[in-house]
């Protein structure tokens, strides 16, 4: 050994002996008391700083064990290399969706050592009395001088109540609207649509309001941040903290959960979750590295969980984020065991440091006793869910219960309330012990009329103005008022003999939906216990994903004809160019659900309806501006089509629009090319081979037969195939036309003595397919 390592060696341990009997990188927490309690959707935080009191340079490294609630950590100290009496921070936020104690250790280290800090309890606060409810998104938990950061973040107030309430953004003399302490930030209002003293807004049970601002940082510290709505003699609070840092002169990102787990999930469901990073840097861009996205257990006994994430829903991953800039990852998570808590975090390196979200929940087992219906919503706007068992009203099941009346279950039964961003999903859990050949389907915009419990889309029949509960009264309504999007399952008394779910857009769709039977699936098996609608379908699965994305124009049909907006007079509009304020142009009903004519009009965005859908208005009277009955040749008669014989339809001979909408005739023309069997297979109502087709995806059956007719009919606007070619690009896995049953067919009869149950999502992974730029009318 030479001289000179022994001297260095010497000195070494003399340093570390005289001068540190504590830990030579050590430890400091802010606020050393760690997290205050923390109301549910509000936002408190804690900073671990590291120093290295070695006389060399040490590397850092840190893993962070926690359990609960949502955390979002800033790690400014894992890899970094931390010069003598240099320090790093480690910012951890905590913002609970619900009432529970979380919990959360770092352990760090350095050359070999490992030291873990005492764990910190955080504790969820249930919000205080009051209708309504307020929370945050998008503030950082720490933010930086150099370079200069400047969050914008969005403050909601949400009316949990059951009257509707008039309120204002501030106080009564308009002011404290937001406000920050101490004066370390300067804060401004970007927008409020939460109203003023002098123009209140009216806020209906379940609505929100929103009142968006961006804090600019002047000195570092530490601050509180307060957002006020004040209704009546009540007022709701909003409170956060964050750090102000000087920074490193680096663009950070900082990560939220969007989109996080309800408070229970199950064995077997589909857990979509949707995590955001943003670049708050003023002028700077930031570069990012790959996204992690782990799964994780705790207690750990060897769960599993299958994760997806495939490229589309991560725009994140090795991306440079402009100034102000953000992006998204969705991650699919489907536990395969049960858990006491499962935990879904994404990570990404962003300007040397590590930023971190996260979301947790408990995984139960199904009940297999009974069938149990779970919903969950993922939409940014209220759903109400239709159901109708075999005859409709009350042999449907009953959300409520012991309390349904001859008036039927409460409207507010049904309703799912809207997805805020970083909230819990509103959840309904239903039984049922029996549910055949009926329906399920979502409804939007709904209110009292006065006599039926009215929607802008989806709407039926009810027992009366007040309940949901729908009912056969006679009339069109009988049905649901297209366009919607439906759903359904046949689920028996008897153990392992539930019959097949599907998801359909023949109908055209006003809400995405994921229909999962709660089972384990197979190799080989795509349609056993798998996700009809699922936005991601696990990796070596055969099946299509759902983007819920519509294109009308992928298959030559114009988007401004199946676009379906909010009901009004026709207006003449050909594209959205002759909108403003974020309409389309679109089809309408004149005035409510079945009304006709049927307009060419600008309005809000409710859904996409299907050409189909127009076989049912033939009458010049029943059209405003734009006739598409006549525009899609749908009342051609066949023989001037096809020189095949199809028959009569209603004592009429066959047209166009039958072997549009498969409606089969009286020499069995326009029935499923699926079945050998059948007299008049050769003029069948569609057959594609979707596994080598634009839309790839895995199907039961080969096709018994093609027609032509309706692969590339010449002298029609559109084909049959392509009538429905976009709808299915949509959504591969649901049905896009009557006898799509090969492709859209889904089975789940897990065990010999088992009732299976069922998840429905509505919007998974929040796509709402909503056309970029447009307003939501839903």
């Amino acid at each position: 050994m030479s001289k000179t390592n022994c001297l260095l060696r010497v000195v070494l341990s003399l340093f570390l002996n005289a001068a540190f009997a504590s830990d030579p990188v050590s430890w400091t927490l802010t606020p050393a008391g760690g997290f205050i309690p923390t109301q549910v959707g509000h936002q408190s935080h804690v900073t671990y700083t590291l120093t290295n009191h070695l006389p060399l340079a040490a590397t850092i490294d840190t893993s962070i064990t926690s359990t609960g609630g949502n955390f979002s950590v800033v790690n400014g100290c894992a890899g970094k290399n931390l010069a003598t009496n240099a320090h790093c921070n480690i910012t951890i936020a905590f913002a609970p969706s619900e009432v529970e104690v979380s919990t959360l250790q770092l352990t760090y280290g350095y050359h070999n050592n490992r030291i873990p800090l005492p764990t910190l309890r955080a504790q969820g606060t249930g919000v205080p009395t009051g209708a309504v409810q307020g929370s945050i998104a998008g503030l950082p938990a720490v933010m930086t001088l150099n370079p200069l950061q400047t969050p914008d973040f969005t403050l909601t107030y949400t009316n949990t109540g059951n009257a509707a309430i008039t309120g204002f953004a501030g106080n009564a003399m308009g002011a404290n609207l937001i406000t920050v302490t101490p004066a370390v930030a300067n804060v401004a209002v970007l927008e409020n649509n939460c109203g003023t003293p002098g123009v209140p807004v009216v806020l209906q049970p379940q609505a929100s309001c929103t009142v968006t601002g961006q804090i600019t940082p002047t000195h570092t510290g530490q601050l509180a941040l307060r957002g006020l709505f004040t209704y009546g003699t009540h007022s709701a609070e909003v409170r956060a903290s964050a750090v102000v840092e000087q920074g490193s002169g680096s663009c950070t990102v900082h990560g939220q959960t969007a989109l996080p787990l309800p408070a229970v999930t199950y064995q077997y469901s589909d857990n979509t979750v949707k995590f955001i990073f943003e670049n708050e840097c003023s002028a700077s861009a930031a570069a990012l590295g790959q996204v992690q996205v782990t799964t994780s257990f705790n207690p750990n006994s060897g769960q599993r969980a299958t994760t997806t994430v495939l490229p589309i829903y991560d725009t994140c991953s090795g991306q440079t984020l402009p100034a102000q800039g953000q992006c998204y990852v969705i991650a699919s998570v489907i536990p395969q065991d049960t858990a006491q808590e499962m935990k879904i975090q994404a990570s990404v390196l962003a300007g040397g440091v590590t930023a971190t979200a996260s979301t947790s929940a408990p995984v139960r087992a199904n009940n297999t006793s009974s069938h149990t219906v779970h919903f969950v919503n993922q939409c940014p706007f209220n759903v109400w869910y239709g159901i109708a068992n075999g005859s409709g009203g009350m042999f449907s099941p009953d959300p409520t219960p012991g309390s349904q009346s001859s008036s039927g279950a409460p409207a507010s039964s049904y309703l799912l309330p809207k997805q805020v961003t970083g909230q819990l999903p509103s959840t309904i859990d239903i039984t049922v012990n029996a549910y055949v050949n009926g329906a399920i389907w979502p409804r939007t915009g709904c209110a009292s009329d006065g006599v039926n419990f009215a929607c802008e889309t989806g709407m039926c029949n009810t027992l009366s103005s007040t309940s949901g509960t729908c009912v056969l009264r006679g009339g069109a309504l009988d049905q649901p008022s297209p366009p919607y999007t439906k759903f359904e399952f046949t689920i028996n008394s008897t153990p392992a003999t539930d019959g097949v779910y599907d998801v359909s857009v023949i109908n055209g769709m006003n809400v995405p939906v994921e229909i999962k039977g709660l089972g384990p699936v197979s190799a080989g098996a795509p349609f056993q216990c798998t996700g009809a609608g699922a936005l991601m379908q696990p990796q070596g699965n055969s099946l299509g994903s759902c983007p819920w994305t519509f294109d009308p124009s992928f298959s030559g049909v114009t988007p401004v004809d199946v676009v379906w907006v909010s009901a009004g007079a026709d207006d003449g509009c050909l594209s959205d160019s002759d909108c403003s304020n974020g309409q389309v142009c679109g089809m309408a009903f004149n005035s409510g659900p079945a009304n006709a004519p049927i307009n060419r009009r600008c309005g809000d965005f409710i859904g996409y309806t299907a050409i189909t859908n127009f076989v049912g208005y033939p009458l010049n009277g029943q059209w405003g501006s734009q006739n598409l009955y006549t525009k899609y040749d749908i009342g051609t008669p066949m023989t001037t089509i096809s020189a095949k014989n199809y028959g009569t339809f209603g004592g009429n001979p066959a047209i166009f629009g039958n072997l549009l909408a498969c409606q089969v005739t009286s020499n069995d023309s326009a029935n499923t090319c699926y079945n050998s069997g059948l007299p008049n297979l050769a003029n069948c109502c569609g057959c594609v081979d979707w596994p080598n087709s634009s839309v790839p995806t895995a199907v039961n059956s080969n096709c018994a037969s093609t027609n032509a007719d309706w692969t590339t009919t010449a002298g029609t606007e559109v084909t049959g195939q392509n009538a429905i070619l976009w709808l299915k690009k949509a959504c591969p896995t649901a049905y896009s036309y009557q006898f799509d049953d090969p492709s859209s067919s889904f089975t789940c009869n897990p065990g010999a003595t088992t009732r299976t149950s069922y998840q429905i999502v509505f919007c998974p992974g929040g796509q709402s397919s909503l056309p970029a730029g447009a307003v939501d009318g839903r």
